[in-house]
């Protein structure tokens, strides 16, 4: 019986690009080359291969049996194809591969020829002009230095000198124009030419549209070329350290065993790893020292582009309706977001690319399928931006058998060098409330994409931090199975970023929030006694209706009005109300402009209080306050008293408050859905709210009887004056007013005077744009007002209107 190796190859880790794709280059090569069932997946942060290959005849196979893919560009001015050094003599990469008789490079050498056949003959005629003068060039130099100064000769060899550069320089342009003309067909040609490993090499590095034009994919650069840097020369010089003349070097073992099984020897040359190790990049504060010198693993970088040909990228057009473009893996439109250095002022152009970790054995085949697949569903809708691939790892939208997804954006570092930053891992697993993202996602992707600060774009640099931090708090409740808290700091992220977009002038992403669900509310609960009181503080404020009509049908007129000018504000994609310079639209409703808790729920009062005073002319009652909790979301005296004396903090509850006037009242108010929140707060209510509560309220006071249950309901007149003097800071003179107003409507007052800084009247004043119940109103009369007399209709006063 066959016998199954499980090797732990420590040195493959997930988190940098190269490592990750040497461990599929590990798997691809010995499946394609030597044991087909061979099968890997991710173990510990490690690559683990299970073959029937033990280490010994795995290093040995990849020593002498391992047959290069022929990793080459010949469409690239250093892929040693369309030009050569321009000493004459110089041997190239390509020419010393040439020279390998192994069976083990028949491949790559097929592939080189091939490449070969396809350049014109006219190239290297320029190129061997250009190179003859070149010579001649450093002849003349050279013949120039021994003649002596001002001697004829050597004025007539300057003189040969100056036309010898005139001649060479135009061979150059000739030689420019020779390559440009060839490289207009090359790729067609390539792509019809090569098969085999060459055309899968072909496939991972260039795509090539209906009309011919390439495109590149992301991980390879521009067809295997980054910057000064060609990875396909890279390849080839890391093969001859290894392979020299076609034979194993005498450190070649220990080098993969340093890689793959991890080691004290010296494994690493100096050499540039581009964008692939960060971590080896080299340069200042990069190494022991000030500065350190780019290394590399030979074996890594031939391991990672055997790797990189499992990327197969290509054309498609998701995200934009006929616009087309290349497409990746797992790849998604960059964010600046969900990892610690992410600044929205970063460059990334390439976009990020998010790369499977999977648990269970795979053989290659399955993992081509998988990753060749790479794509991901919110809904049924593919994922383009990282924040819809961060919410189908969070809802189970990926392939089966994916553990989590490690995150590498490609960001301008390092200068103008791109780099395969790691941005994160996220685990693929099914957690609770991500449905509520559905709701908000598509605003914030607009959100996001419209705050980039470009030249037709000059938005405020504020929109873009608000936009960054409501991205990062989105990431934040995908990360793992979100806490109450990160969800409230989601929701206060929503909120502040609609703020901001109402002062960020005509930027087309203003649209308020849309509709959200009570979901929200269980979400941010994180069942604490000042978090909930905080939250049901929150939730009574923002519920505020006008109250309904004697059918009880429809709820009017949501407070949201005077927090922001909207325009059709009972959509589920409502807009805001602004004049032709993109500006708020003047109006008399809008009084809570983001100035703090006290000021807003002041203004938000004084302005109802007008509503009840003006908006029904022929109105057949006394005017009562026009804010009512909508769906039994009205706060508790307690709650408010604890308000009112500080033991809440302010910023918490106005912070919340905000987001939560864009729920769906409609739903919540049927199905009476605030009860379902229960308090926590074991306090003590505020008697001075309580008897100023009595005279705003938008019913009639209940009056308990003996038996606890309602005997009879007193009106009490609205008066704007108590709350005039309240705002003012003159507590007793509003309880004066007040205590007339109650004596008016049979009500007793067990107190009339009191005395308070202006801090506490204020305080007082805004407690009134918290709601109560009915139960807590009648509790309110029985706690600060003498047993009420009833009396005879025939004696009981008429209600002044």
């Amino acid at each position: 019986m066959t016998s199954v190796h499980v090797h732990e190859l420590t040195g493959l880790k997930p988190d940098a690009l190269a490592t990750y794709l040497a461990a599929l280059g590990m798997l691809r090569l010995v499946a394609e080359q030597k044991d087909i069932h061979v099968r890997g997946f991710w173990r510990d942060e490690r690559f683990v291969l299970v073959s029937v290959l033990d280490r010994n005849e795995l290093e040995t196979f990849l020593l002498n049996e391992y047959a290069p893919t022929p990793v080459l560009a010949p469409w690239n001015g250093g892929g040693g194809f369309l030009d050569t050094p321009d000493d004459a003599g110089a041997v190239s990469l390509i020419d010393h591969i040439m020279r390998f008789k192994s069976p083990r490079f028949a491949a790559i050498r097929e592939a080189i020829q091939e490449a070969q056949a396809v350049i014109p003959r006219r190239l290297p005629e320029v190129r061997s002009e250009r190179d003859r003068l070149t010579v001649r060039l450093r002849n003349v130099r050279n013949q120039i230095r021994t003649l002596p100064a001002g001697s004829i000769e050597r004025d007539r060899a300057k003189e040969e000198l100056n036309e010898l550069e005139r001649l060479r320089s135009a061979a150059r342009e000739r030689v420019e124009e020779v390559k440009n003309e060839v490289k207009a067909t090359l790729l067609q040609e390539l792509a019809r030419r090569w098969s085999g490993s060459a055309r899968e090499w072909f496939d991972a590095s260039v795509i090539l549209d209906a009309a011919g034009k390439p495109g590149y994919s992301f991980h390879l650069g521009t067809g295997g070329n980054e910057g000064n840097q060609d990875y396909t020369a890279g390849f080839q010089q890391n093969l001859l350290l290894l392979f020299p003349d076609g034979n194993p070097a005498d450190n070649a073992r220990s080098q993969l065993a340093s890689l793959l099984f991890g080691g004290s020897d010296r494994a690493l040359v100096v050499q540039a790893a581009g964008q692939f190790n960060p971590g080896q990049a080299g340069g200042t504060n990069m190494g022991a020292g000030f500065f350190a010198d780019p290394a590399v693993n030979p074996w890594e970088f031939v391991l990672m582009l055997e790797g990189a040909v499992a990327l197969v990228a290509g054309m498609s057009r998701r995200g934009e309706v006929g616009r087309a473009r290349v497409s990746s893996p797992f790849w998604v439109e960059a964010a600046s977001a969900g990892f610690g250095s992410a600044s929205e002022l970063e460059g990334s152009p390439r976009g990020e690319q998010w790369l499977p970790l999977w648990a269970h054995p795979l053989e290659y085949g399955e993992l081509v399928e998988l990753i060749r697949e790479g794509r991901a569903q919110v809904g049924r809708l593919q994922t383009t931006r990282a924040g819809d691939l961060v919410r189908a790892a969070a809802r189970l939208g990926l392939a089966r058998g994916i553990e989590s997804l490690q995150r590498f954006a490609y960001l301008e570092r390092n200068g103008q060098s791109n780099l395969a930053v790691s941005a994160g891992r996220f685990r693929v697993a099914s957690r609770s409330h991500q449905v509520l993202l559905e709701e908000v996602a598509p605003w914030i992707d607009r959100l996001v994409w419209h705050a980039r600060r470009t030249k037709d774009n000059n938005v405020p640099l504020s929109l873009g931090t608000v936009a960054r931090r409501a991205q990062e708090a989105l990431f934040a409740v995908c990360r793992h199975d979100a806490t109450p808290t990160e969800w409230r700091e989601l929701l206060v992220a929503l909120g502040e970023a609609e703020f901001a977009l109402l002062r960020s002038g005509k930027n087309p992403a203003r649209r308020p929030l849309p509709r959200l669900s009570w979901g929200w509310i269980a979400a941010a609960d994180d069942g604490t006694p000042h978090g909930r009181t905080a939250l049901r503080l929150a939730l009574s404020l923002s519920s505020q209706h006008r109250p309904p009509d004697k059918d009880g049908t429809a709820i009017r007129d949501s407070i949201r009005r005077h927090f922001l000018p909207l325009v059709e504000s009972n959509r589920d994609w409502p807009r805001f109300h602004l004049d032709d310079r993109g500006r708020a639209e003047r109006d008399p409703e809008l009084v809570c402009v983001g100035r703090d808790l006290v000021t807003d729920a002041i203004a938000l009062v004084r302005r109802r209080s007008i509503w009840a005073r003006t908006s029904d002319p022929e109105r057949d009652r006394a005017p009562q306050l026009p804010l009512w909790a909508a769906g039994s979301c009205e706060a508790t005296l307690e709650e408010i008293g604890a308000w009112v004396r500080g033991e809440v903090c302010d910023d918490a509850v106005y912070a919340l408050a905000r987001p939560l006037l864009a729920l769906d009242w409609g739903k919540i108010n049927k199905n009476r859905l605030g009860s379902t929140l229960s308090t926590k707060y074991d306090g003590v209510a505020e008697p001075l709210h309580m008897l100023l509560r009595l005279a705003h309220l938008p019913f009639d006071v209940p009056i308990e009887g003996s038996n606890g249950g309602p005997e009879v309901s007193v009106t009490v007149r609205l008066d704007p004056e108590p709350l005039r003097r309240l705002a003012a800071g003159d507590l007793d003179g509003a309880l004066r007013v007040v205590v007339r107003r109650l004596g008016a409507s049979g009500l007793r007052p067990v107190f009339r005077r009191g005395v308070a800084r202006s801090g506490l009247a204020r305080r007082l004043a805004a407690s009134m744009a918290f709601p109560i119940s009915r139960a807590d109103g009648a509790r309110a009369a029985r706690l600060v007002c003498k047993p009420y007399e009833v009396k005879d209709p025939e004696e009981q006063p008429a209600a002044q209107a």
